[in-house]
């Protein structure tokens, strides 16, 4: 396969963006785990307290912490803020759209395909057309060079009293078509979809630069 190198660039044009993005994303979720974990700390005070323990300074140091923490929370969603804001107008800066990679797939990459890899198998195709018909042509000749004993020997048959008794055996062609190993479409179709060779088919890729 060819290097699409624009791509390549498309695929990794926001890795930078989103990974600071899911940077700040972290922090956030980081400072409500935190918070939580805080308020869970102070529902353990209160089972204490209301079990007759004594927890006025834990319950104020827990109080206090549990406002710095929320306050590190509203800080962390103002900078993930800003984070996105930056990301989202820096990503806009020479990207790489759809319609580019639409351009540049018509223009560039198929044409370089086509030469590169397309050619050589279209090759070997007109190759292989032009000895499926000169074989089935020859086949046709082959039955012409004969027919005339094939006629003579069937109007000899039609004549011979024994052979008008006899009626599993008779003269037969050199071959019949449908015994010959022709292209057919519906082994073709099976080939588009499945994307396998008739059975006793064995697989032998195009190599490049042909044959």
């Amino acid at each position: 396969m060819i290097k699409w190198e624009l791509k390549e660039k498309y695929d990794v044009q926001d890795a930078r963006y989103t990974e600071l993005r899911d940077k700040h994303d972290g922090l956030v979720r980081e400072a409500e785990q935190k918070v939580s974990e805080l308020l869970e700390e102070k529902q353990r005070i209160l089972v204490r307290e209301f079990e007759g323990e004594d927890v006025d300074a834990d319950r104020d140091a827990i109080t206090q912490n549990i406002e710095a923490a929320e306050k590190d929370v509203d800080e962390a969603k103002s900078v993930r803020a800003a984070a996105y804001a930056y990301t989202t107008e820096k990503s806009r800066e020479g990207r790489i759209t759809v319609l580019d990679l639409t351009m540049d797939w018509n223009t560039n990459v198929i044409p370089e395909i086509r030469e590169k890899e397309l050619k050589p198998i279209v090759e070997r195709m007109a190759e292989a057309r032009a000895d499926m018909y000169n074989a089935l042509l020859d086949f046709y000749e082959l039955t012409d060079a004969y027919a005339s004993q094939h006629r003579e020997l069937s109007e000899l048959e039609r004549r011979d009293s024994d052979s008008l008794r006899r009626t599993s055996y008779a003269v037969q062609q050199i071959e019949q078509e449908y015994n010959l190993p022709l292209a057919k479409l519906s082994e073709m179709d099976k080939i588009k979809q499945r994307r396998k060779l008739p059975d006793g088919i064995d697989r032998k890729a195009t190599q490049k630069g042909g044959k």
